[in-house]
């Protein structure tokens, strides 16, 4: 299982490619993390927000971009640093000179989570595979 939402801020809404930016995001964790992340529990997502205040509220051109990924427990440590610098890394070269055009706050936060799951998208992959 690894989830990641980004949240943005509506005033953001015509200056980066969410769409990209979620496809990069669940590639990296296909296609980088060793099969850390099985396939099948990848959820990336992307909430506009719109009612927010940014630092002293006074510049409306202010914008963020967050990312939250939860993940089930038992990825050591220095997984965790190693493919997570290097997706932050990832997600703010995609972001390229937005920071340049305006103010804009990116953060990114991992929590590991106990959980409770049912899935046959697993059993779709397996099937798919198999052809």
């Amino acid at each position: 299982m690894a989830h990641v939402t980004v949240e943005w801020s509506a005033n953001l809404a015509s200056d980066f490619d969410l769409g990209a930016l979620l496809r990069l995001i669940a590639e990296t964790m296909r296609e980088r993390a060793d099969g850390t992340f099985p396939v099948g529990g990848i959820r990336v997502r992307g909430l506009r927000t719109d009612s927010y205040v940014i630092a002293d509220g006074a510049n409306p051109n202010d914008g963020f971009i967050d990312l939250r990924v939860l993940m089930g427990a038992g990825r050591s440590a220095e997984f965790r640093r190693s493919f997570f610098d290097s997706l932050f890394a990832e997600v703010r070269d995609h972001l390229g000179d937005l920071f340049d055009r305006r103010p804009v706050a990116l953060s990114m936060y991992v929590e590991e989570a106990e959980g409770w799951k049912h899935n046959s998208i697993h059993r779709r992959l397996a099937t798919t595979k198999a052809i």
